[in-house]
């Protein structure tokens, strides 16, 4: 019977011992965030990683969305104060990371709203890097824009599975479609192939704008000049050394140039019937195809609203 208790009672202590270990190492565990939290708030953001990191292991702070959040933090700041130019920021990635894992583990309330008020701040970090990727665009920039908008997209739709974010896409290509436009602008002497190479490619963004935002008057009718300016540089090539056949194939690459134009340049005058810019293009694209009434029409119109001082 004594022998029955005794075990009974050992069972007891090493229940209490166990529970007691657990209670320590979650104290532990909470005293080593406290601290790295300490660091953060005195701007020492490298020793606060240093020392919340390594215990992330222990399995206190592995399903502990509160120091999931800590970290999530801390990484998100060394982002902002050492690597915030670097479109592949390890920080930002793994800030990304700690904080969606302190998501799913159920945040408190107070937490939650930072973390989405963190996570909302990443993601449009990647949106804005990918617009400043293409305000310094160089050539074969596209993927790179196109990588971190990506990153932006999925984070989005992370938080929001209904979130639609169509139109800064439809924004990113026609950005895309100019700047690649403008590198043409740029090329010196006969460089046709990275000529066509940066059309094609500007022609492909202006398509890709249209097909998420339809009828988007800028997407219209920068596609439109787009090809029309194509057909304008073939035109320039012609001189006293262009033989007869390669005279014809210039003027069929034009002519094929001008009336892809006028399609995009008709759309966007329907959209807005009395832009001058518009009604100036298929003026000038009528013309250029070489059907006199239809550019007289246009030029017509043209004189109206000026004189109605447009």
């Amino acid at each position: 019977m004594k022998q029955g208790m005794f075990q009974v009672q050992c069972g007891r202590w090493a229940l209490v011992f166990v529970l007691s270990l657990g209670i320590t190492q979650a104290s532990s565990g909470q005293a080593v965030v406290e601290r790295a939290m300490a660091f953060g708030q005195a701007g020492d953001w490298d020793d606060a990683l240093q020392t919340l990191l390594p215990q992330m292991t222990t399995t206190a702070l592995q399903s502990d969305a509160h120091s999931w959040y800590v970290l999530g933090f801390i990484q998100k700041e060394l982002y902002k104060t050492t690597e915030r130019n670097d479109a592949d920021s390890p920080f930002r990635l793994e800030a990304v990371s700690s904080l969606q894992r302190a998501w799913e583990l159920g945040p408190s309330r107070d937490d939650a709203t930072s973390i989405k008020a963190a996570l909302d701040f990443l993601t449009r970090s990647y949106l804005l890097d990918a617009i400043d990727r293409v305000d310094g665009f160089t050539m074969d920039s596209d993927g790179e824009v196109l990588a971190l908008f990506g990153r932006y997209e999925a984070l989005v739709k992370t938080m929001d599975p209904t979130a639609d974010v169509s139109v800064q896409k439809a924004d990113v290509y026609r950005y895309l479609g100019l700047a690649n436009g403008q590198l043409i602008i740029g090329l010196e002497g006969a460089q046709l192939e990275e000529e066509q190479t940066l059309f094609d490619r500007s022609v492909s963004h202006y398509e890709a704008a249209l097909k998420l935002t339809p009828g988007n008057y800028s997407g219209l009718y920068n596609l439109a000049i787009t090809q029309y300016n194509q057909g304008v540089r073939q035109l320039k090539r012609i001189d006293h050394e262009t033989s007869m056949f390669e005279l014809m194939e210039i003027q069929d690459t034009c002519v094929a140039l001008f009336e892809q134009a006028l399609s995009p340049m008709e759309s966007a005058h329907k959209v807005k019937p009395e832009r001058f810019e518009t009604l100036k293009g298929l003026m000038t694209i009528h013309y250029a195809l070489n059907q006199p009434e239809a550019s007289e029409r246009y030029r017509r119109i043209l004189d109206g609203l000026n004189g109605k001082g447009r």
